[in-house]
């Protein structure tokens, strides 16, 4: 069956010039000798019994792409299983919301999501994840799945996407752990002898990629005692290392924090600050020896639920890699239903955890990518109707539009009000907006309504009196030829009634920063009753230091880290100011403002307090 589909692939097996990647000083490069950045992050569900991306019961797969894009990441990776590549059945599909993947199976949607992914000009990673398309194995072979099979599959992927312009390098297996070993002379653990053998058949089959090979969990030499991660342990490279081209060669270790598994030396009284060094002793060690170290996996919730130490632990890995200048890496993930590490969206898989982007943009150039080139001057057609930017395709009204698609007009897209539950002074109502012509739109519809909207979701709106203007939201603002899209509102027939006043901490009589003295004016942290935390403003005064860390120079300008530690007995809500030489271009975790080579900073909502004796900290990048 699959040798049968890669015949009819078309778009895949047309005879086009290959793009070529290697790998020079520790970094990837393509063939035209430019270092390229991937900043990247997995999007899983190909390896699970859906055989397909995960989120597409939620929403459009295109818009999480360009989702994906928006927020800076320039890659992704894309685990999958055996089963995906036979062109299996799919479930978990929402077809009102996909309706171009109506009738395909497994493996004609992974063509169409790495086709897409490389038009939007991401990088592409495929990862053989799982071999029963459920369970990480500890070895790559099983007792149902050869190691030739496993081969064969690595083989077939790297062929198959090979004319896939920034299909750029392939994960051979993920997280190696339990019996699996690294130079021990035995073959049918010794993980290194597989990789390499792994290696060469890749390699012969498509010479452009690049390999990422992980580590072992254990070994009985070449390794220290400190407890690893699946995948974690590349101490046994030193003694043993891979016989493969090292222009090929991308070492992958995994790294997680408390959120997954409690290792010892989270508990230690030093942690966070004892973790670099096992992290140089686990993997780091080889980025000084020239070796491109990409790490494949790490996440947490990041304090947003979880083991509250997280937050502590990732901050301390991205100031390491930052500091190692290991700012190529692969977030996990981009789905929210990773059980114990969240995802970059929340669980709606509308929203994103924006402080785990603020701190992923430490690595990305000290800040999130420029925003993706407008749809409509990005020398693409988008919306396949032939034309390109402006001003030669009509749905684009400048160059600086988003999208390509005409906008609806007339009667051409139209609305149908559904109320379906009245209970007389107020009423809730769906909405299903249908696309009667022959092209995608961009809708907009306008339809009368009783009373007064007071929530719409799944839309935006504008109210006139007794009629009401939607449009639609990111994931559903294209409706396609003869499609329907719906959203929903309530309303309350009369009057509008007041909106409840505001709450504050300083006057909802509660203890909010636990200093036993309760709102205005009795504690002293308030203001006025309207003020909104309790917290004393440290002033930028004694009680609290910044201690300015310069942790990358290149002489016309530089990175720093500014510890800010909290040295009264008391919970503060901190602002500090310190001298710097030249001016801010980028700062992170904090906001700012600069006067002369003074530079006072404050904390942003998930960081604006500091307790007794705790250190939280900030970066910038200036130029002299």
């Amino acid at each position: 069956m699959r040798k049968l589909l890669a015949v009819f692939s078309i778009c895949f097996l047309m005879s086009v010039p290959a793009w070529s990647y290697y790998v020079e000083g520790g970094k990837v490069h393509s063939e035209s000798a430019q270092e390229i950045n991937l900043y990247g992050v997995s999007w899983f569900g190909f390896e699970t019994n859906n055989h397909v991306v995960h989120g597409l019961w939620a929403r459009n797969w295109k818009d999480m792409i360009e989702q994906i894009k928006g927020l800076g990441f320039t890659a992704i990776r894309l685990p999958f299983c055996p089963d995906t590549l036979t062109n299996t059945g799919v479930t978990s599909i929402d077809y009102s919301l996909n309706p171009d993947l109506q009738g395909l199976n497994s493996l004609e949607i992974m063509d169409k999501v790495i086709e897409e992914l490389d038009r939007q000009g991401l990088y592409i990673l495929l990862d053989h994840h799982t071999s029963d398309c459920q369970t990480i194995e500890e070895l790559w072979y099983t007792d149902n799945y050869s190691e030739q099979q496993w081969i064969d599959d690595l083989v077939f992927v790297s062929d198959r996407y090979k004319n896939v312009e920034r299909f750029f390098g392939i994960d051979i297996k993920n997280e190696p752990h339990g019996p699996a070993t690294w130079g021990t002379g035995n073959s049918l653990t010794d993980w290194n002898t597989a990789a390499e053998i792994a290696a060469s058949e890749v390699l012969q089959t498509n010479p452009e990629l690049v390999v990422f090979v992980q580590g072992v969990q254990s070994n009985p030499t070449c390794s220290s005692s400190i407890d690893h991660w699946w995948g974690g342990n590349l101490e046994p490279f030193d003694c043993f290392p891979l016989s493969i081209p090292a222009d090929k060669l991308v070492l992958s270790p995994h790294v997680y924090g408390p959120d997954v598994f409690v290792q010892p030396y989270f508990n230690d009284p030093s942690f966070p600050n004892n973790m670099p060094d096992i992290w140089e002793a686990h993997f780091g060690y080889l980025v000084d020896r020239g070796y491109a170290v990409i790490i494949g996996e790490f996440g947490g919730r990041y304090g947003n639920g979880g083991d509250s130490r997280d937050r502590a632990w990732q901050d301390a890995l991205i100031n390491y890699m930052d500091g190692k200048g290991m700012t190529d890496f692969f977030y996990w993930s981009w789905n929210p239903n990773s059980g114990d590490t969240g995802g970059i969206l929340q669980d709606n898989w509308q929203d994103v955890w924006g402080d785990k982007i603020t701190l992923l943009a430490q690595l990305m150039d000290g800040s999130t990518n420029p925003p993706p080139t407008p749809d409509c001057s990005d020398g693409i057609d988008n919306d396949g109707d032939g034309f390109i930017d402006f001003p030669d395709d009509p749905g684009c009204d400048n160059a600086d539009d988003t999208d390509e698609f005409d906008q609806p007009s007339g009667g051409d897209v139209t609305a149908s009000v559904t109320i379906n539950d009245d209970w007389g002074t107020g009423y809730c109502a769906e909405v299903t907006v249908t696309n009667n012509t022959q092209s995608d739109s961009d809708w907009a519809v306008t339809f009368p309504i009783e009373g007064t909207v007071v929530d719409m979701w799944n839309a935006t709106y504008t109210q006139n009196v007794d009629e009401v203007t939607a449009e639609g939201v990111s994931w559903n603002n294209i409706v396609n030829p003869g499609q329907s899209v719906g959203f929903g509102f309530c309303a309350e027939r009369g009057a509008e009634p007041p909106p409840p006043p505001p709450t504050f901490a300083c006057s909802d009589g509660v203890d909010n920063d636990g200093d036993g003295l309760t709102d205005f004016p009795s504690d002293p942290g308030c203001d006025s009753d309207s003020d909104d935390d309790e917290f004393n403003e440290s002033g930028g005064g004694g009680g609290v230091s910044a201690n300015v860390t310069i942790n990358d120079d290149w002489g016309a300008g530089y990175c720093a880290q500014v510890d800010v530690t909290n040295t009264t007995s008391s919970t503060v809500d901190w602002v500090v100011s310190f001298t710097i030489e030249g001016s801010i271009k980028d700062l992170w975790n904090a906001i700012y403002q600069q006067n002369g080579s003074t530079v006072t900073a404050e904390g942003v909502s998930w960081n604006n307090t500091v307790q007794p004796g705790g250190t939280i900290n900030f970066g910038f990048c200036a130029d002299r």
